[in-house]
């Protein structure tokens, strides 16, 4: 807009009203304030007092809302706080890697209250076989009294961003629905099954406001992208797949390694943690435990393998620091947050893209955590939509005794 002397006035466009919000976007709105009187709901939302009042009955009456601390007294009567009832919901995380499964509990937030992680058998073996001594761990963990508002798991496999199926699974034999089936077998509640690097990059995010890159190195190799508080899927859930990515070597007169894909030079098998086994297995080095170990331990020949290792991995992300501009380049699981191979990718990055597109390169401080904590948010978003909460809202009124796994968020 143009002022009288040809210049421009900037003019403050009103924070839109919820005008006739409903259940589910009231919740929305309490959630992301905080929560928030009586009296500040009806200047935020423009609603009517009584049509206000008959939607946040509702939603005290199915335990999503409660009234908290006074406010003080307005208008005759002592105001009380309105907040999300949080109290007791607990979520389920289950972090489904190549060798071992964490699962957790954790709270709305993602925080862990208890975890547990136990081996998974050889690849070849069926879901079943996988997935329900994993899934029985779970049980065990939840403590009674908790309300299980969700399931979160992670698969590092390509995930269907809609379905939540399974579209390249690193286990032969697994049906695309495997995990989903297996889960709404034993709670039939909200759940989201992600790729695992993903999950991970979400958790990493300090705000919705970052732009950040995650980068799982472990027994495989995976990619998580983050940019304004949501995780990249791409159209048919590949985005960050990186493990796939054709590599130019860096000794063009060394044949490039051959891939379990069956190509050769992908750089998961230059820098994933089952070729680093491959490279150093003749040593008795059998698992990613033990790689670690050796490393930390100063074995000049494994801290090596990781310096090449990284060095590879460094120049592939080059490419994609520069295409997405993160805050920060985040390298997580066992063999990630090696010293020897972030500050290797650090020198790599440092030395090849433009230096005003530079990020913070470092090692993940949450570790395994981090995809507990991305599931967790996942889960809740999911569970908690506005949508979701009206279907609830608008189903018959809570069961009386509903336990710990009624399906109702």
């Amino acid at each position: 807009m143009r002022g009288q002397n040809g210049g421009t006035v900037n003019v403050m466009t009103p924070t839109p009203r919820l005008a006739a919000a409903s259940a589910g976007q009231l919740l929305e709105l309490v959630r992301r304030r905080g929560g928030l009187s009586r009296q500040q709901l009806l200047a935020e939302t423009g609603m009517s007092r009584g049509t206000l009042y008959g939607r946040l009955d509702a939603l005290h009456r199915h335990g999503f809302v409660y009234e908290a601390e006074s406010l003080g007294v307005t208008g005759g009567r002592r105001a009380r706080r309105v907040r999300f009832d949080d109290r007791g919901r607990v979520l389920l995380t289950i972090d489904l890697g190549q060798t071992r499964a964490r699962v957790s509990v954790t709270d709305l937030d993602g925080a862990e209250q208890r975890h547990d992680t136990l081996a998974l058998p050889a690849a070849d073996r069926a879901a079943a076989a996988v997935l329900d001594p994993v899934l029985a761990r779970a049980q065990r963990l939840l403590a009674g009294g908790e309300r299980l508002v969700g399931v979160g798991v992670g698969a590092p496999a390509a995930v269907d961003p809609g379905s939540g199926a399974i579209v390249r699974a690193t286990r032969p034999g697994w049906s695309p629905d495997a995990v989903l089936d297996a889960v709404a077998a034993r709670w039939p509640l909200p759940t989201v099954v992600e790729n695992d690097a993903r999950a991970a990059a979400l958790g990493e995010c300090r705000d919705a406001g970052e732009t950040l890159v995650y980068v799982k190195v472990a027994t495989g190799l995976g990619c998580g992208i983050v940019v304004g508080g949501e995780v990249l899927r791409g159209a048919r859930g590949l985005a960050g797949d990186i493990g796939y990515v054709r590599v130019a070597p860096l000794d063009p007169a060394v044949p490039a390694p051959v891939c379990r894909c069956g190509r050769t030079g992908c750089l998961a098998a230059y820098s994933s943690g089952r070729a680093l086994l491959q490279r150093v297995g003749g040593r008795g080095i059998r698992s990613i435990g033990a790689l670690v170990a050796a490393a930390t331990a100063g074995d000049r020949e494994v801290r090596a393998e990781l310096v090449a290792a990284a060095d590879v991995l460094g120049a592939a992300l080059a490419t994609t620091v520069t295409t997405v501009n993160p805050h920060r380049l985040v390298l997580g699981g066992a063999l990630g947050v090696l010293p020897e191979l972030v500050d290797r990718v650090r020198d790599r990055i440092l030395a090849t893209v433009d230096a005003l597109a530079v990020p913070l390169v470092l090692g993940s401080v949450l570790g395994d955590a981090a995809t507990a904590r991305g599931l967790a948010r996942l889960v809740v978003q999911r569970a908690f939509a506005p949508a979701a909460v009206d279907a609830v809202v608008a189903d018959a009124a809570p069961r009386p005794g509903a336990g710990p796994t009624d399906p109702r968020p």
